[in-house]
């Protein structure tokens, strides 16, 4: 993952260097990484508990993703979408993303129609909802859902 795609945040501090190559990393390899001291090489507030934030994207054109924790808990990045396709054409609504990102992981079924995936896309047709997405250490998996139907997280 190219580092200008993110931006990243520990506490007071914008995130620079070497800590924004370990981000990167464990985007692309789809692992979580624990928000620390020692992650980010300094600690920018001593004696003060930390909030980090990271936002990202995985393409042009493709919606940001956000993560955030607390000092001592991990950015979750072994569980996203890389990319949703309702009735043929990508979804790079951020609404639609984000909903679904919080369906997946809470393990929630996610309603497939015209306004949950953020428009009719195919006027008049019953359209298929494919998502594509990474689950912890498995590989890339897929499901898919017709309108009116729910996707559910193999």
């Amino acid at each position: 993952m190219s580092r200008a795609t993110i931006v990243a945040f520990y506490g007071p501090t914008a995130v620079t260097g070497g800590a924004l190559d370990t981000i990167a990393k464990a985007i692309d390899q789809h692992t979580d990484l624990q928000v620390s001291d020692e992650t980010f090489g300094e600690d920018p507030a001593p004696g003060v508990v930390k909030y980090g934030m990271v936002y990202y994207s995985l393409g042009k054109g493709l919606p940001h993703r956000m993560r955030g924790a607390q000092e001592g808990q991990s950015f979750t990045f072994s569980k996203d979408i890389k990319s949703i396709v309702y009735g043929n054409v990508e979804v790079k609504d951020q609404t639609v993303y984000t909903d679904m990102y919080n369906a997946m992981i809470n393990n929630q079924g996610y309603k497939v129609d015209d306004n949950s995936m953020g428009g009719d896309t195919l006027f008049g047709a019953v359209k298929i909802a494919t998502v594509v997405y990474f689950s912890g250490t498995d590989p890339v998996k897929e499901t898919s859902a017709k309108e009116g139907d729910t996707l559910e997280w193999n």
